[in-house]
């Protein structure tokens, strides 16, 4: 037993002897972390969005697989990438229409409401 402890005690001096212990670091520019930040969150828009249901169900009726397409996205370059990032996010979606078609009649039907109080207001001086 004395032995196998001396054997790990030699392989550890050794060890610490031909390794070094430093390490080295280095600044990175601030533009580079962001830029880097910005990279990772516009691949994740490219594959979220083909993930989703509807975009998976378009693929699969051109005859691509949700796979193919995953492995595809990891391909592109990432200058690629960050324009349809930025297509996906800029593109009209219909649901955000009808959204804004909802908002814009209620602000008509709270703006007639108003002008006929007034008027209702002017009118009983």
């Amino acid at each position: 037993m004395m032995v196998f402890y001396r054997l790990i005690c030699s392989m550890l001096i050794a060890s610490m002897v031909l390794m070094p212990f430093s390490a080295n670091a280095g600044m990175i520019a601030t533009d580079v972390a962001v830029m880097s930040a910005q990279d990772v969150a516009s691949r994740d828009i490219v594959r979220d969005f083909i993930a989703r249901e509807d975009v998976a169900s378009q693929l699969r009726a051109m005859g691509v697989s949700a796979s193919t397409a995953q492995d595809r996205v990891a391909a592109m370059t990432q200058e690629d990438v960050n324009k349809l990032a930025g297509q996906i996010e800029t593109a009209p979606a219909g649901g955000a229409m009808a959204y804004a078609v909802i908002v814009a009649l209620i602000a008509l039907i709270v703006a007639g409401i108003v002008y006929f109080i007034w008027q209702d207001a002017k009118a009983t001086k």
